[in-house]
């Protein structure tokens, strides 16, 4: 039986992640080309919530069921010096948050009664403190996404660095 995977790429690359018998639909800014598996790549820059709204139409038309789900936000590079006061960048980046936040909340009825999450991220880093706050802030969502539904379906985390 194939498993139904929806990668999203927010930011740096990762196709090992994706199993070879599954469906996969990706969601990345641009078309990634290290990605060997047949997928359905839905190109999003994840500012505005009528891409996702899309993306969750897409999503509804070519899966049943939501298997897996795996989130992608590493390889970030940023000028040390100017990150502490790059209002934009600090903006964009808890914009980011709520839109994810968002759009698993709108894709909650196509969840599997089993559902997994891998998260894939860097390691914490003191430079890095807004990127630290969206790590800790999505996977307390999840968590508590996770109790929230823990009647109709079984909701497995699991976190890399």
């Amino acid at each position: 039986m194939s498993v139904n995977q929806i990668l999203i790429l927010l930011n740096g690359e990762e196709e090992n992640i994706l199993s070879d018998d599954s469906n996969k639909i990706v969601l990345a800014k641009k078309k990634i080309e290290s990605i060997n598996y047949d997928h359905t790549l839905l190109q999003t820059d994840f500012e505005t919530i009528e891409d996702l709204i899309k993306a969750e139409v897409i999503i509804r038309n070519q899966f049943s069921r939501i298997d897996e789900i795996e989130i992608v936000y590493k390889d970030i590079d940023l000028n040390m010096i100017s990150y502490q006061y790059d209002y934009n960048h600090i903006k964009q980046n808890y914009q980011l948050l709520m839109n994810i936040i968002y759009f698993i909340n709108i894709l909650i009825p196509l969840f599997n009664n089993k559902l997994s999450f891998t998260l894939l991220f860097e390691k914490d880093n003191h430079y890095k403190v807004h990127l630290n706050n969206f790590k800790k802030s999505l996977i307390n969502y999840l968590n508590s996404l996770k109790v929230d539904l823990a009647e109709s379906r079984i909701i497995n985390i699991k976190i890399l660095n």
